[in-house]
């Protein structure tokens, strides 16, 4: 079905405005989550139609195809230049767009159109070089009237006919469609920035399928730029009811009535923002700056001359006689003779559409239809309703728009609002809304009504208005359902994503595998799996079956983890990722940024979304249970967690209650989602110890409390006593084996770590050796041994163990700086200042990571008999009182005094003991290069009577404390 606009870029007359039969491309135009966007893909990818659509030139001679160069007639005015509006800098900017049209002229209306365009980049050079004029010669003859290039004031004259292409391109042969347009197109040479570009041609002709009335659309914007002024000039009979509507404001109108009985109309507007194309903004939106003319004069009206169109078509029963006799042999219950016959009418009557004159709107009768088999929108419904009637089924046919879901009754009465025709088959009070055009479809009728259409006209006399359809709010879209399964812990698990999609979700997906190969199918249905779980890989083909009765496709694809899945996500807790994606992507915001236009919600519905942990093995202690529902104007979701001793369960049903965002509303949406979307990316956390055991570690922790409460053990520090409990789990969990090896290895070092901290460094370099053993290829496991050695006094080995960990991980820094340590403990001055200038070089890392490696470097040129004032003098801190440790390089610099270093140290209750380790310990070795052994050994005591063993400071003096005494 055709419509008539006029295109935005000021070089088109009457292109028709179709999207796919149904409401089909406007989903795939303006889907955002995932199933849409494969079917949008599909459809963009189907190759052989589109591209085998080569623009033919067309033969006979210009004359013949209608086409003629012509002086502007007569009855045009010309529009004064003066005064125009100055605006924004643009590549392109259109200073004209000039529109009188004159009905009731002999040999039909007469659409004038004049334009001048400013060309003032070269990015605009391609783009204002090309003028086209595409009209139907089966009822429009073009006329062209002048081609002109300004250039510094001079006209140069560019109209040849030689330069004028004929072509007729089919654009819509991917669509099914021919319309027998013809399109004239010129190419401009020679085109400078600067220049500027100024053509004029009329279109002379009437589509005799209005029956001699005039209806018209123009936009008032253009897309190739900003715009002047845009005037919109009517000449017609005054006895003639032509109405006009404008939505947009600050439009100038005057309206008198000539002498010579003609009413004119005249419509200006001034300094045009440029029309930009949003994808996200609700398709109806786009037509806010939409001059409409119509000379129906209700909706009635339009309904009646509908029912003409359709009249003949509906009249020819006898082709479908025997359709009709064997549809009725085979039931005679009324819903499967309707689903036998919608079932025809969809898959055998494959959808082409012939659309040249007054075809665009007058279906062809069922004759024709049935011996082509093929047919467009209009043809098919009035195919089907043609064949209802013979079963004794009330069916009419209606006219729809697929983009204008709103605002049909602030609209002029007029054919040029609808794009597309169904079937409304009466059902009691109501109607049941079908599209004989979607051949995808499968299930009973009722799983088939079409929603997210226009209110649609009836086409029968009688009708007042169009008839709302439903926008299917409640409608069930997509059940998805992830089933993760392990036989251990520690093994890799399966998964299996089934997923149903209903109605419209279900056909896209049909079409996007017909469209594609079988290969780029399955990696698009890959495409939420694998960005939520990327360690999984699929395992064989996806397995896509209709499901019977339904008019829904299940989707089933089986994977393995092949990679880690599993992480530490606290001490005693692993966890794992998990995305409720079945519900994230109908939600999913474009971006965060404040819109200015409303935002299109492709289908509104609900959605669910089940994903399941199944384990052979214990992994909770007991059953749990959490809900969750969170409400508001645009959404409802429902969560419920579950858990119990083999299985954690997500669950979230999700239910989309609009269709459009308002501008004003966008914040209040997005923070509802921001709200609701950590519950919806989230993780499985399952305890690291086995469950059975947990019994165990509390008496054992029990008895640990107690003895650390009477002084039994006892510990120096806060961090100590957490090592003791720390050393519990730890032993608990790696005894249990529930952890894959490289979890066992991270657990390895947290135990390292722990024993380092209670001062049991061989027991601690055992479990380091662990780790390295467990996950060769991890550099904590080695920066961690590395710190190890230090401490123990193996400089040689911790060397070692930090430049493995560095080959594993060149860009941290922790293990160059353990290896500086270990050089300057070793007597390596010179390397340990090239590591710390290194560390340094740049200003990377916190105030108080350089801090410390301006300690050491101090040190080390100190100890090579250079000045470490020098070399440390940019690191002063960000404030009046920098943080520590800067207070102790202030120290080492002569800038403080120790008794200023020690009140500071004092007035930090929470961390003196640990400060005073570190002040006492590089107080030690400032006397060490000093050469005051005796004031060394001081500070080094008072360093070790601090007792913080977890910090590297206290294992160093005691290691220089020990060097010292054998002196």
């Amino acid at each position: 079905m055709k419509t008539k606009r006029q295109d935005r870029a000021t070089n088109r007359f009457n292109v028709p405005h179709r999207l796919r039969a149904g409401t089909l491309g406007l989903i795939l135009g303006l889907g955002c989550w995932m199933p849409l966007a494969l079917a949008q893909q599909g459809v963009a990818s189907k190759p052989a139609a589109a591209k085998s659509v080569a623009a033919k030139p067309v033969s006979g001679s210009p004359a013949a195809a209608g086409f003629s160069i012509t002086p502007r007639p007569a009855w045009v005015q010309a529009v004064s230049l003066e005064g125009l509006p100055s605006l924004p800098s643009a590549p392109v900017q259109v200073l004209l767009m000039d529109d009188q049209t004159r009905v009731g002229a002999p040999g039909g209306t007469v659409r004038y159109q004049h334009a001048l365009r400013q060309i003032n980049s070269s990015a605009g050079l391609e783009a204002g070089s090309q003028i086209e004029f595409v009209f139907d010669p089966s009822y429009e003859r073009l006329q062209i009237h002048e081609l002109v290039i300004w250039r510094e004031g001079k006209r140069l004259d560019r109209l040849d006919r030689k330069a004028v292409k004929l072509l007729q391109r089919e654009t819509q042969l991917e669509r099914q469609i021919v319309d027998g347009r013809v399109t004239a197109s010129i190419v401009l040479e020679d085109l400078r920035v600067g220049d500027r570009v100024e053509w004029s041609a009329s279109l002379v002709g009437d589509n005799p399928v209005f029956e001699g009335r005039f209806v018209d659309t123009q936009w008032l914007s253009a897309s190739r730029g900003p715009v002047a002024l845009v005037q919109r000039r009517l000449l017609a009979p005054a006895e003639r009811k032509i109405r006009h509507r404008v939505a947009v404001p600050g439009v100038e109108l005057s309206e008198p009535t000539r002498s010579d009985g003609l009413r004119e109309t005249v419509l200006r507007r001034r300094a045009v923002p440029q029309f930009r194309y949003d994808p996200l903004v609700p398709a109806e939106d786009n037509y806010a700056d939409l001059l409409e003319w119509s000379e129906f004069e209700s909706w009635g009206d339009v309904a009646a001359w509908a029912e003409r169109q359709f009249a003949p078509a509906l009249r020819e029963r006898e082709p479908l006689a025997a359709k009709a006799a064997e549809i009725r042999a085979a039931s005679s219950d009324p819903e499967r003779r309707l689903e036998l016959a919608l079932d025809f009418v969809q898959k055998e009557i494959r959808y082409f559409g012939t659309e040249i004159g007054a075809s665009s709107h007058r279906p062809a009768g069922a004759t024709q239809v049935m011996r082509q088999r093929f047919g467009d929108c209009k043809d098919k419904a009035a195919l089907l309703v043609n064949l209802l009637a013979q079963l004794e089924i009330e069916a009419q046919p209606a006219l729809v728009s697929t983009t204008l879901r709103r605002g049909m009754g602030k609209r002029l009465p007029s054919p040029l609002n609808f794009d597309h025709a169904i079937v409304a088959v009466k059902r009691g009070e109501g109607w049941l809304w079908l599209d004989a055009t979607r051949s995808l479809q499968t299930g009973p009728a009722s799983e088939r009504a079409v929603s997210g259409l226009s209110p649609a006209l009836l086409a029968r006399s009688g009708e007042s208005a169009p008839l709302a359809t439903p926008l299917a709010y409640e409608q069930l879209r997509a059940e998805l359902r992830d089933v993760f399964s392990f036989a251990r812990l520690a093994e890799a698990g399966d998964l299996v994503s089934e997923a149903v999609y209903y109605g419209e979700v279900a056909e896209n997906l049909r079409m996007a595998r017909a469209s594609q190969p079988q290969e780029a199918f399955e990696a698009l249905l890959m495409g939420d799996l694998a960005r939520a779980y990327p360690a999984y890989q699929r395992q064989g083909a996806v397995q896509v079956e209709d499901v019977p009765g339904r008019n829904a496709l299940r989707i089933t694809q089986r994977l393995r983890a092949n990679g880690d899945i599993w992480r530490l996500l606290s001490k005693g807790v692993m966890g794992t990722e998990v995305a409720l994606s079945g519900v994230m992507g109908p939600l999913r915001l474009p971006d965060m940024t404040p819109r200015e236009q409303a935002l299109n919600v492709s289908l509104p519905g609900t959605y669910k979304h089940i994903v399941r942990f199944e384990f052979s093995e214990q992994a909770y202690a007991r059953e749990s249970e959490a809900p969750f529902t969170d409400s508001n104007e645009f959404f409802e979701l429902r969560l419920r967690n579950k858990g119990g001793p083999r299985f954690g369960e997500f669950q979230a049903e999700l239910q989309l209650k609009t269709d459009r965002i308002e501008a004003a509303q966008w914040a209040r949406y997005r923070d509802g989602l921001q709200k609701v979307w950590p519950r919806l990316a989230t993780q499985l956390a399952i305890p690291a110890i086995d469950p059975g055991r947990s019994d165990d570690f509390r008496s054992a922790a029990k008895a640990l409390s107690e003895r650390l409460r009477s002084g039994r053990l006892k510990v120096a520090t806060q961090v100590q006593a957490n090592a003791h409990y720390d050393l519990l789990a730890q032993e608990l969990i790696l005894a249990g084996k529930r952890l894959p090896p490289k979890l066992q290895a991270r657990v390895q070092i947290e135990h390292g770590q722990s024993l380092d901290y209670l001062g049991q460094h061989q027991a601690a370099r055992q479990a380091f050796e662990n780790a390295i053993q467990l996950d060769p290829v991890l550099s904590e496991a080695q920066a961690s041994l590395a710190v190890n050695a230090l401490i123990r006094g193996q400089d040689t080995e911790a060397q070692r163990a930090a430049e493995q960990a560095l080959r594993l991980a060149p860009n941290e820094p922790a293990p160059r700086y353990t290896r500086a340590q270990a050089r300057y403990m070793a007597g390596d001055f010179a390397g340990a200042s090239e590591d710390l200038r290194e560390l340094l070089r740049g200003g990377t890392g916190s105030e108080a990571e350089r801090g410390y490696r301006g300690l050491w470097l101090f040190l080390a040129q100190q100890a090579q008999g250079q000045d470490g004032r020098a070399a440390t003098a940019d690191l002063v801190g960000s404030s009046d009182k920098p943080a520590w440790p800067m207070p102790l390089l202030r120290m080492l610099r002569g800038e403080l005094s120790l008794k200023e270093v020690q009140a500071q140290v004092a007035a930090d209750k929470a961390d003196q003991a640990g400060r005073e380790c570190e002040l006492y310990f590089f107080a030690a070795q400032k006397a060490v290069l000093e050469r005051d052994t005796e004031q060394a050994r001081r500070w080094l005591d008072r360093s070790l009577a601090t007792g913080v063993m977890e910090f590297i400071e206290y294992g160093l003096a005691r290691r220089e404390r020990e060097r010292l005494a054998s002196r």
